[in-house]
């Protein structure tokens, strides 16, 4: 029997919240003490995350609880994002999602395995009604895995508001996380804001710290308007995990000047990261620095006013103040004393490698209010207005066998679509991307009816066509062709394509779709035997595999089954 944790209580949960949450309404979904893996709001590459992740012991497989009761809503089993998936819709208003599933229990594994093998589909997004799957409060409703994209066992937890599928901090809830730790301060970094309103690069300050919460930097000396930014982190009791803080407030001779946490967010917001970060300085350099200030674009809901954050140096000595906390409390604190003068002669932009900044060579500039359809005699580039949500500078150009979109150090809002000729119309022919770091990757393979391949995309580099003619490989995995395998409860095949990678797959045995699952970070396709296996003793496995670029392989096996 799974032991309860909380009480049934509705409370307010904490003073730096703006809603109350029900406290205790969500129990454990895990029936181990709660380890953070990562918390809600942290910055990832592109988005914020969205639920915090529990440690599930290094292992896959551990009960996963429903919090509350309520009803399946929605089932989701992909490759890749969070891999298996349930949501679970409650009558307070609220939906709980359970992410990277190793398998569901059974009234919902054979509930969704009928829809699969209808569908003749491993990938499916599935919506209920609220009859359907009735879940209690407790009941197990899966095992804890590592499918989709995830790199290590663990259970990704996400608390929405159902109406409008906006993320909340499960944290804001009650749950029970050891926390006596003060978040940790990496660097502060200063910005100067021209007369253009153009934000110089960062100039990084020397910092002290004063005792175990209260860091000084280096006097500042300064005029004008300037903002601030800063790196660090929050750890909690039980794990040495570097995760996000939860919240930022900065103070000007003692007058609030900005304020933000990570309570909620809509999830169409998320992208807009890249205005919270120095996007320009973590492309360079790998690491993030979050602003305390609204850079131009930068309409997200997380702050708690309307002020922009930058401040106006007085004539008089002066201090910057930074607190950054977490849902428990814990505090660290930053003062910045500054001085009304001409700006430092040592501070200079700031690069992690030691390099001067460079000057982007680029041939266009793009207004953000604008549209463009740059037309050349190979290929179309469209960019709509607010691409970029604000005015930026591109080197755009044509080559005979490429297309250049290039600036690394500019963020991309929307898709831009790009048409390249398909001059020799080879098979295996496809659309690559070569990165700034010389990286090439799959873009896209699809024509259109003028032999154009077309492509959708946020990435900015070089793109140019690239033949792919070797097929994808595929080898029995866990048996050899031909042997008896009555013991086994897996089939287990390796498929490998060195390339463009795995588009599609389809697996029969004895002429009938069978539900093969497909683990692209083992290169894996599996199969659990189940109820809808028919055996007859001698069993013929057809194997069908199609990479990117559409070369194709198909191979068959026979086993033997008692």
């Amino acid at each position: 029997m799974k032991k309860l944790l909380f009480l049934v209580l509705l409370v307010s949960i904490n003073t730096n919240s703006q809603t109350n949450y029900p406290k205790g309404y969500f129990s454990n979904p895990l029936n181990i003490e709660l380890i953070l893996n990562g918390n809600f709001g942290e910055s990832r590459p592109s988005h914020f995350h969205s639920g915090i992740d529990f440690k599930t012991q290094f292992k896959e497989g551990l009960n996963v609880f429903s919090s509350a009761e309520g009803y399946v809503s929605r089932i989701s089993i992909k490759h890749g994002g969070f891999g298996k998936a349930l949501y679970v819709n409650h009558p307070n208003g609220y939906t709980t999602v359970y992410g990277h599933l190793k398998k569901f229990n059974k009234k919902i594994e054979d509930y969704i395995k009928r829809i699969q093998y209808d569908k003749k589909t491993y990938q499916i997004e599935h919506y209920l009604k609220k009859d359907v799957l009735k879940i209690e409060k407790n009941e197990k409703i899966a095992n804890s895995g590592n499918t989709g994209s995830s790199f290590g066992p663990h259970l990704h937890y996400e608390i929405r508001l159902t109406k409008n599928q906006k993320a909340l901090n499960p944290q804001l809830f009650g749950f029970e996380i050891k926390d006596t730790r003060k978040p940790t301060i990496n660097s502060v970094f200063l910005y100067n804001l021209d007369s253009l309103n153009n934000i110089s690069d960062p100039i990084k300050l020397k910092i002290t710290k004063i005792n175990d919460s209260v860091y000084q930097t280096e006097k500042v000396f300064a005029n004008g308007s300037v903002g601030f930014g800063i790196s660090g982190f929050d750890r909690q009791d039980l794990a040495n995990n570097k995760n996000g803080i939860y919240k930022y407030s900065t103070y000007y001779n003692n007058k609030k000047i900005i304020d933000f946490n990570f309570e909620s967010f809509y999830f169409e917001e998320s992208i807009k990261i890249k205005t919270l970060i120095d996007y320009k300085y973590y492309i360079k350099n790998k690491s993030r620095i979050i602003k305390l200030f609204k850079d131009k674009g930068n309409d997200l809901s997380i702050y708690l006013n309307n002020k922009s954050g930058y401040i106006n140096i007085e004539n008089n000595p002066s201090v910057y103040k930074i607190i950054v906390s977490d849902l428990n409390g814990n505090k660290s604190i930053v003062k910045v004393p500054i001085k009304h003068s001409d700006f430092n002669k040592d501070l200079n932009s700031y690069d992690e490698n030691g390099l001067a900044n460079t000057l982007l060579t680029s041939n266009k500039y793009i207004n953000n209010k604008l549209d463009y359809n740059f037309k050349f005699e190979n290929a179309e580039i469209k960019i709509a207005k607010n691409t970029f949500l604000k005015d930026i500078q591109l080197n755009i150009e044509s080559l005979k066998d490429s297309i250049k979109i290039i600036n690394p150090e500019i963020a991309v809002f929307k898709n831009i679509k790009i048409n390249f000729y398909n001059k020799d119309n080879r098979k295996g022919n496809y659309l690559a991307l070569k990165n700034k770091d010389g990286n090439e990757s799959f873009a896209s393979a699809n024509l259109n009816s003028k032999n154009y391949f077309y492509h959708k995309t946020k990435s900015l580099g070089t793109y140019f066509l690239k033949n792919d003619t070797i097929p994808p490989s595929i080898k029995l995995k866990n048996f050899k062709n031909n042997d008896w395998i009555s013991n086994k409860n897996f089939i287990r095949l390796n498929i490998i394509d060195n390339e463009t990678g795995i588009k599609n797959y389809k697996v029969k045995i004895n002429s009938k779709w069978t539900l093969f699952e497909y683990e692209y970070k083992r290169n894996e396709l599996f199969y659990e035997f189940d109820s809808y296996f028919l055996n007859q003793t001698k069993n013929l496995i057809e194997v069908f595999i199609e990479d990117l670029a559409g070369n194709k392989t198909q191979k068959n096996f026979t086993f033997f089954r008692n």
